[in-house]
């Protein structure tokens, strides 16, 4: 039975359509730059850590697979924005490194995310706003608590 006025969705299924509406807006958003949520999740890892660091632990942060993360970064270093160095510390591993192309792309990612996140938060004021991040944040940290 579809969701609607008649009937109500359940939260959990409110919550996945919300989500996937601002996935698609923010892909939506970020395409002009030649990037995606994935790109700009990896970019965004790295400028955070000012430092390269192994595909494995941009993995982890990021929640992926190692090989998606392996053909990210192939992407990421074609497009200029991260190169793949040695690791001081073990001559067989390779770590990720922001380029400084990197680091202005993930700039303008954010203001792009920002603003796009401007509009589809619009029709909701400044309390209303307050309480959705409580939410999800308490969300999040159940979650969180259970997976430990």
């Amino acid at each position: 039975m579809p969701c609607g006025s008649d009937h109500p969705c359940p939260v959990s299924t409110a919550l996945i359509d919300a989500a996937r509406t601002l996935e698609s807006r923010l892909e939506q958003a970020l395409a002009p730059l030649q990037l995606s949520l994935a790109k700009f999740g990896v970019l965004r890892v790295l400028v955070r850590e000012q430092r390269p660091m192994p595909l494995s632990a941009i993995a982890q942060r990021q929640k992926c697979v190692r090989s998606n993360m392996t053909q990210l970064t192939d992407r990421l270093e074609a497009d200029g924005l991260v190169r793949r160095v040695d690791d001081p510390q073990d001559r067989r591993a390779v770590l990720a490194e922001c380029t400084a192309a990197g680091r202005v792309a993930v700039a303008r990612a954010e203001d792009v995310l920002r603003a796009e996140e401007e509009r589809f938060l619009r029709g909701l004021g400044d309390q209303e706003r307050s309480l959705m991040m409580q939410l999800v944040q308490r969300f999040v940290t159940c979650e969180a608590h259970q997976e430990a």
